[in-house]
């Protein structure tokens, strides 16, 4: 059925009219031939019957009166040649006469016609005879009719192999158009030059070319298009180009193209200058004008032949020429400080200094990251720039640091962020009176790691204020339902957030433990951040919760602001306490802080209290509390030992 579908036109056609003429022409002959067969056989048997009839008289009245002799009355139709066999019987089924012509021949279609004999005067049965007729005529008649209708099925079949050339040649244009078209390319014009005196295909010829003509025409339209696109293309790579390989505010090369130009090399030297303190100038002077700021100072370092490319918000990188040594490309950057510090830009009507900080990685094969590295050394210690040294170790310790960073957060996951408390004793009654909480952070074999060493890091990342937060509830809870008094550690950076605020609130007003809570704040950090201090302990103050200054003694704040602050105790910084022995001036200075103390009505804890001669010191002195090795180690606690 598959290849029926796909075959040719004309052979469709020549297979459906011999699948037609095939089924009428059955049709016809079988009924024809039925038709003559049966009429010739009839014809026969009715010759037969009329042999019987012309001896069936003589022969009743033979059999009635007894004669034996029958084949004298037979003798008229035995001779003629059509008659093969007779066959004669009486009533009671004897056989009177067997009659068999002696031939060689046999007779594929012999018919045979029986007549029952009858009594003359009675009509009653006496016998009966059976004809064999040959009916050569029958075989004959129907010899003639096979010819016949071979002969006719033969004219037939040559008909359809004419009516299938004549189909062919009718078709021949179909061909013809097909076979240019199969060629067609757009932008050709095919000319049909073959002539078709076929209306129906003329029409296809002419559709054809009128359909060649809105092809040229759409073509021509699509390669305008075309072109336009590929301009547009060109146009908007070159766009993407620009926004991907440079910096829009300056037009410089960016960081995405200084990387693309480093990774042609196996190592690389280059230098990121950083604009020193520029997120003042931005915050003085507005956005706007740091930008413009920016964009001379770019317009200043193209100016100097660096080459430079914009890699941040304040950062520049260059790279080391050819025909430049690493020693003159230092010595570059030393000359390009110094003229920058000479140089003024000009901000509206004021002239702005800028300085700039440089990190220089030589020969690196990772220079960016060797180059920042330099640069956050050279901020660190106040250099103009810093060549990188893989022997310092930074990298190692930037190494460390995110391995401390996946391990802090893991022990917030895991709850191995640990609290332990040291006790905080009155110098009168010898007796615990409160707790410093102090946090730490567990490890998986059980081992602890101070807060030295993890919390500069937290305090980097977004981790820090999950640590307190976990610290508050840890403390809050511990201390519910108990008389002791327990004191937690905040930085200006936990005051600050508005989230972890809100947390401390709500904790403390589900424990029930605001009035023996005692915040402590670093004195420095309490000064830089003098409104909002004051704020969040106003806050707490309304809460119940008491506000400890913690390292007091050592910072720059004067009196005047810890009375603003209205603190109800004051930490005296443990390098005071530790060498007061020993020290007279730190003596001094204790015994100020403590008649302070006296005077505004607040109490006073000594810290690093590590010996009893220490002890007997600050007793003296009239420091309230003292907290130390000597009085008691931070120690973990559960509602049991308290």
């Amino acid at each position: 059925m598959n290849r029926f579908q796909t075959a040719r036109l004309s052979t469709k056609i020549f297979v459906t009219l011999i699948l037609a003429s095939l089924v009428l022409f059955s049709i016809v002959t079988i009924g024809t031939f039925l038709i003559v067969r049966e009429l010739t056989l009839n014809s026969e048997k009715e010759k037969a019957a009329l042999l019987i009839k012309a001896i069936e008289p003589s022969l009743s009245l033979s059999i009635f009166l007894d004669i034996q002799d029958l084949d004298e009355k037979l003798s008229s139709i035995t001779q003629l040649d059509e008659v093969i066999a007779i066959h004669i019987v009486d009533s009671s089924g004897n056989t009177l006469l067997e009659y068999r012509k002696k031939e060689n021949r046999t007779h594929e279609h012999a018919i045979k016609v029986t007549q029952i004999l009858m009594e003359p005067s009675t009509l009653k049965k006496i016998g009966s005879m059976t004809l064999t007729y040959a009916g050569e005529e029958f075989n004959t008649t129907m010899n003639q009719f096979y010819t016949l209708y071979f002969w006719i099925a033969f004219s037939v079949f040559a008909i359809l192999w004419i009516i299938l050339n004549w189909i062919n040649r009718l078709l021949l244009p179909i061909k013809l158009i097909a076979k240019k078209v199969q060629n067609f390319r757009p932008g050709e014009k095919i000319i049909f030059n073959f002539p078709s005196t076929q209306t129906e295909f003329s029409l296809i010829i002419k559709a054809f070319e009128a359909m060649q003509e809105r092809v040229w025409s759409y073509a021509e339209k699509f390669q305008a298009i075309n072109k336009d696109l590929e301009l547009k293309v060109a146009e908007q790579t070159h766009e993407v180009t620009q926004h991907l390989y440079f910096d829009n505010l300056t037009k410089l090369p960016n960081r995405f193209k200084l990387q693309e130009d480093l990774s042609t090399k196996p190592t690389n030297t280059i230098a990121i200058l950083n604009i020193d303190d520029f997120k003042e100038i931005n915050d003085f002077f507005g956005i706007d004008a740091g930008d413009w700021l920016l964009s001379q100072i770019a317009y200043w370092l193209v100016e100097m032949k660096l080459s430079p490319y914009r890699i941040g918000g304040d950062e520049f990188a260059f790279r080391l020429k050819k025909e430049t040594t690493s020693r003159d490309f230092c010595h570059n950057i030393e000359t390009l400080l110094s003229l920058l510090s000479e140089k003024l830009f000009m901000i509206g009507e004021e002239t702005v200094h800028v300085r700039a900080t440089v990190g220089i990685a030589i020969e690196s094969d990772k220079p960016l990251i060797h180059a920042d590295v330099a640069l956050n050394k050279a901020r660190g210690s106040k250099l103009p720039y810093s060549i990188y040294d893989q022997s310092e170790g930074i990298e190692q310790q930037y190494q460390t640091n995110i391995a401390m960073t996946a391990r802090i957060r893991q022990a917030l996951v895991e709850h191995r962020i640990v609290c332990q408390y040291q006790p905080i004793v009155s110098t009168t009654t010898g007796k615990t009176e409160k707790f410093e909480t102090l946090v730490r952070l567990q490890n998986e074999d059980g081992t602890l790691i101070t807060p030295y060493e993890f919390l500069p890091i937290a305090q980097k990342t977004k981790l820090y204020h999950h640590i307190t937060q976990e610290v508050v509830y840890q403390a809050c809870h511990l201390f519910s339902g108990q008389n002791e008094q327990f004191s937690i550690n905040l930085s200006s950076s936990d005051i600050l957030d508005k989230r972890t605020v809100t947390t401390i609130e709500n904790i403390l007003r589900q424990t029930d433990t605001a009035n023996r809570i005692i915040f402590e704040i670093l004195e420095s950090e309490g000064i830089e951040n003098f409104d909002e201090v004051a704020s969040f302990i106003s806050r707490m103050k309304a809460l119940g919760a008491k506000i400890a200054i913690d390292d007091f003694g050592t910072g720059y704040s004067n009196f005047e602001n810890i009375l603003k602050l209205n603190v109800d105790i004051l930490k005296i910084d443990g390098s005071l306490i530790k060498s007061i022995n020993e020290n007279p001036r730190h003596r001094i200075v204790v015994e100020a802080i403590v008649d302070f103390a006296h005077r505004i009505g607040v109490d006073t804890v000594a810290e690093f209290v590590s010996s009893e001669e220490i002890l007997q010191n600050i007793t003296e002195l009239g420091i309230t509390y003292a907290q130390g090795f000597h009085t008691g180690k931070p120690q973990f606690l559960t509602r049991e030992l308290m």
